[in-house]
């Protein structure tokens, strides 16, 4: 399975990209991905960014796995601890690998 992370915005609209292959997650991480993959599908979070919020984050997650496939779009306010937790791993790690 593959795991891609988009991320755009914040200060100056820099725009990265990473990604791995999630066999080198931990556990906890790859249960992360499978909960992803079984329950939210691909779309969009739409959550509320503190007013006046400029310079925010927002984020692609791609994840492949075989003929199973998922988009995650979203925003660096409405997203939750374990999907934080798989982009701070997989951009951590991606940089280390580079």
């Amino acid at each position: 399975m593959k795991i891609k992370i988009e991320r755009s915005g914040g200060f100056g609209g820099i725009t990265s990209s990473s990604e791995m292959n999630a066999d080198k997650l931990s556990p906890l991480l790859e249960g992360t991905v499978k909960k992803l993959l079984d329950h939210k599908g691909s779309g969009v979070l739409k959550g509320t960014r503190p007013k006046g919020a400029a310079d925010y984050l927002n984020y692609k997650i791609t994840l492949e796995d075989g003929d199973r496939n998922s988009v995650i779009v979203c925003n660096q306010f409405d997203m939750d601890d374990d999907l934080s937790s798989l982009i701070r791993y997989v951009e951590n790690r991606s940089r280390k690998e580079r």
